[in-house]
């Protein structure tokens, strides 16, 4: 049996978080059995969700992200996370905005601090029992010995795995993702929660890209020879005598200037792109020569003057002579330079006019100085004309390539809907031997290159079968222990029997689910509340098995109360409360008016049932503010009713 010790979230700090504009600090710890985040619409209930996952793992899963692999799966949703965060935290929040964990795995504790513009780095992280100086390390290195020891104490063999069991086991999220009519993730997760080791596992997804990819190249060469023999038939058919009719002439004839307009355009992009070419040539060359009259000219002044006062020499004065820009207001041009040359004769600094002393500049030297300092001006006179030629020329080249991309286009579309005219009334040449050799040729190797990949996935499918096989003999393993507590869970939201079995197919292994004993192979089968239920009910049941008797996995569920109807909420209630009853921890959200769906589990968690006010967090809307007290009633009752059931 495999076990699987994944952390528990014990306290919660949230500062500065600009949507929460009522608090710039939230804190609250989590209280065994369940804690619920009640609200109303548009407060930021799904958002707190993503903020936990986010501490936890770094990442935001992207709604509809399609799964591919675990590994695809971390790097795609790793870009999303930034983004995700960029409306819900004001600018000038966010170096200081931050989501504090503290959390339980096995023996230790771990506390870690990480802000929402850092998801690769951790502000903070304190891990008891662990002699490491984790405050002496970068914020990165912070990150990998957190990942590090997550994935060690969980059981796991990369934390890209935990991400993946966080996002589509242990969290129902406003995604609404479901496990049963998702095969790869159905069985990933199978592949993890089973008992299969991390090679077998490890295995078993590169076979399935391997087959993947090889199944894919197969249908695209298919495709690329069904054209070649296309192209190959229409050659044939050309040089059968056939000739083209009134009507195909004037199509070839319209052929014929569409491809002459390409031509065209396509010589007007080369002749742009040419120009574009020398201008940043000459750039670059001016811009170089530039540079070394710079050096020139800061070698001559320093070598040769050589007053130690001499105002020349400061640096300020150094860069108004040289570079023609004011070290203060930072003023470019020749305007900058006159003052200080005038003031430099006149003896005086151009600062602050006071009289300085004299500095014997040899003649030579001084009319060196003024034609190195004529040449760059001149230069830099130069070099922006380039700067300004090249912006014209792009803007330019813009304009032709798109104008060529659209002709381009219009030719290609006009040609795949004639292409038996066009290819017929093109000149027929007269090494059509030739031609009709290497169009064989090429079909030949293309069909050569497709019975390899078939030969690839095929191969790969022979040992992705034995691993196939190994699963199942790890599931008949697990079943009368998985399959009851499933079917317990599910019956107590739908009242009626349900199962679940194994189900192998050629590129997966999945649960094929049955309800009355009738198969319900799509989503549509059931009512949208008996699918999220009955997968709230699936994660539930695994997240139990991979459990042991002293460390339960944790549920994060974003409540899709919407879907429930009044017969229903205190069913789903009821299967809520059994699964924390169990020792589950189970953070929720829910609405204020799902009052039956809260009543049942308040009613019925022995473990505790804790609420805290979202809608004291954020400032609510005019019609919200009306039925306030009304919120703060019914949330007392609830409290009352926990209270009285764990006296």
């Amino acid at each position: 049996m495999r076990h699987l010790n994944f952390p528990i979230v014990r306290r919660i700090r949230l500062s500065h978080f600009s949507l929460y504009n009522l608090q710039d600090h939230i804190e609250f710890s989590i209280q065994p059995g369940t804690t619920c985040l009640a609200g109303a619409n548009g407060l930021g209930k799904s958002t707190f969700f993503q903020i936990i996952n986010y501490g936890l793992t770094g990442v935001v899963p992207r709604p509809g992200q399609k799964f591919v692999s675990v590994d695809d799966y971390y790097r795609d949703i790793s870009r999303f996370s930034k983004d995700y965060f960029q409306g819900r935290v004001q600018p000038e929040d966010r170096d200081i905005a931050e989501i504090e964990l503290e959390l339980t795995i096995g023996d230790r504790t771990i506390t870690l601090i990480r802000g929402f513009d850092e998801p690769d780095a951790l502000r903070s992280l304190v891990i008891t029992n662990d002699a490491r100086h984790f405050d002496e390390m970068t914020p990165e290195d912070r990150e990998a010995n957190y990942q590090a020891v997550l994935t060690q104490h969980i059981g796991l063999s990369t934390f890209k795995e935990f991400v993946f069991i966080q996002s589509f086991v242990l969290t129902f999220d406003e995604r609404r993702h479901l496990l049963f009519w998702d095969p790869k993730v159905l069985e990933t997760c199978l592949l993890l929660f089973v008992g299969i080791d991390n090679e077998q596992r490890a295995d078993a997804e590169r076979l399935r890209r391997e087959m993947e990819k090889a199944d894919s190249r197969v249908r695209n060469l298919r495709w690329n020879m069904t054209q070649q023999k296309d192209r190959l038939d229409s050659l044939r058919q050309v040089l059968s005598g056939n000739e083209l009719v009134d009507d195909e002439a004037s199509t070839y004839e319209e052929f014929e200037t569409l491809l002459d307009r390409v031509k065209e355009r396509s010589n007007e992009v080369d002749i742009i792109q040419t120009k574009l070419r020398d201008a940043k040539l000459a750039l670059a060359e001016g811009a170089a020569r530039a540079s070394v009259i710079r050096n020139d000219y800061q070698r001559e002044f320093s070598e040769r003057v050589t007053a130690k006062h001499s105002v020349e020499n400061a640096p300020a004065i150094q860069l108004a002579l040289i570079e023609h820009k004011c070290a203060i207001c930072g003023t470019e041009g020749i305007a900058v330079v006159e003052p200080v040359k005038k003031a430099i004769a006149e003896h005086t600094c151009p600062l602050c006019k006071a009289a300085t002393d004299r500095a014997t500049i040899p003649a030579a030297v001084h009319q060196r100085l003024k034609e190195l300092d004529k040449e760059l001006a001149e230069q830099k006179k130069r070099v922006d004309s380039s700067v300004l030629l090249i912006t014209q020329l792009d803007v330019e080249n813009d304009i032709r390539v798109r104008s060529l991309e659209t002709v381009q286009t219009e030719l290609d579309a006009f040609e795949e809907q004639n292409r038996d005219v066009v290819n017929r009334g093109r000149p027929v040449d007269a090494n059509h031997d030739q031609v009709i050799a290497a169009y064989e040729k090429t079909i030949a190797e293309i069909d050569k290159e497709r019975l390899k990949q078939k030969s690839k996935s095929a191969e790969a499918s022979k040992a992705y079968k034995q691993i196939q096989k190994k699963l199942e003999q790890e599931y008949l393993n697990i079943q009368e222990d998985f399959v009851p507590k499933f079917n317990t869970l599910a019956n107590l939201f739908l009242g009626v029997d349900l199962d679940i079995q194994l189900e192998t197919r050629d590129k997966s292994v999945t649960l094929a689910l049955t309800v009355k004993k009738t198969q319900r192979h799509a989503e549509h089968d059931l009512s949208e509340s008996q699918r999220f239920f009955i997968d709230i009910a699936l994660r539930m049941a695994l997240a139990n098995y991979v459990s042991s008797d002293t460390i339960k996995a944790p549920l994060y569920i974003d409540t899709p109360e919407g879907s429930l109807d009044l017969a229903y909420e205190s069913q789903a209630g009821q299967m809520v409360a059994e699964f924390a009853n169990d020792g589950h921890p189970v953070f929720m959200t829910a609405n204020i008016n799902t009052s039956e769906l809260l009543t049942e589990i308040a009613k019925q968690s022995s473990l505790g049932f804790g609420l805290h006010r979202l809608y004291k967090w954020r400032e609510l809307s005019e019609v919200q503010e009306k039925h306030e007290a009304e919120f703060e009633n019914r949330l007392n009752a609830l409290d009352a009713l926990a209270h009285s059931r764990n006296i």
